[in-house]
């Protein structure tokens, strides 16, 4: 079935037809190799070969298959261990020979929302610190930051890497429980939440993503899995068209 090209980007959730008009003008789509400049080009989504941002679209909104994973602790965000540890492939065992990437790895220690995907495009894309994807976590730190600490830990820490900076950083009380310091910020680099409350002079005593891109860990326990909507997979396509980088793909774990 043919339709106009805002129209049919807008069905496999590319956001709305203004917006989606809005990256047809910047030159950011194609069909079939060639760049479409006229709005009322007519488009077949099941034939047809089109691409925004040089990001493949699927022929159907929800042909990437994308789950939320609750990573326990003691877990290793890896598909296989050669000492035999605990890993993903202890979670899904089915995955076979299939392509999978875990987006957004965490630490042995830490735990909570990995996305496990077979679209290697979308991983890269959601990882790399150019397309500024947040990432929310909850950390149980000693001693417990006073408000003056918070707002050392709110503006730029140097690390042995280079600087980070958290989008935000608050204290959420609880009743009958630790309090936990929520941290968002835009990049995944190795431990760079533990290393950042260490250089503040924290012990982090337990670490949880809550959050990321969108997607809520929401009622999953450790172990837990539950596979995205499709409009919820369009919502993280969403986020990582505006920007056109090449860098280099994170490899098949």
């Amino acid at each position: 079935m043919t339709m106009r090209i805002n129209r049919a980007l807008a069905k496999l959730g590319y956001g709305s037809r203004r917006s989606v008009e809005e990256l047809v003008r910047a030159n950011k789509v194609k069909v079939n190799g060639a760049v479409v400049t006229d709005l009322a080009t007519q488009v077949d989504p099941e034939r047809d070969r089109i691409t925004v941002a040089g990001m493949k679209v699927p022929r159907r909104a929800s042909s990437p298959h994308v789950s939320a994973f609750y990573k326990p602790r003691g877990v290793l965000s890896t598909w296989k261990d050669e000492r035999g540890r605990k890993c993903l492939a202890d979670y899904f065992p089915a995955r076979g020979s299939a392509r999978a990437f875990a987006v957004g790895r965490l630490d042995r220690d830490s735990e909570g929302l990995l996305l496990i995907t077979n679209d290697g495009d979308l991983a890269h894309r959601l990882m790399h610190p150019s397309f500024e994807v947040l990432r929310t976590y909850e950390v149980a730190v000693s001693p417990q930051p006073d408000p003056d600490t918070l707002k050392r830990l709110s503006g730029v820490t140097k690390l042995a890497d280079g600087p980070v900076q958290p989008r935000d950083v608050r204290l959420r009380a609880r009743k009958g429980a630790e309090n936990a310091v929520v941290v968002t910020l835009t990049e995944g680099r190795n431990r760079v939440v533990r290393r950042m409350f260490t250089a503040h002079g924290f012990e982090v005593l337990r670490l949880r993503r809550v959050q990321f891109g969108g997607v809520s860990l929401g009622r999953l326990k450790p172990g837990e899995n539950r596979q995205l909507s499709a409009a919820e997979v369009n919502r993280l396509r969403a986020q990582v068209i505006a920007q056109h980088r090449h860098p280099e793909k994170p490899a098949v774990l």
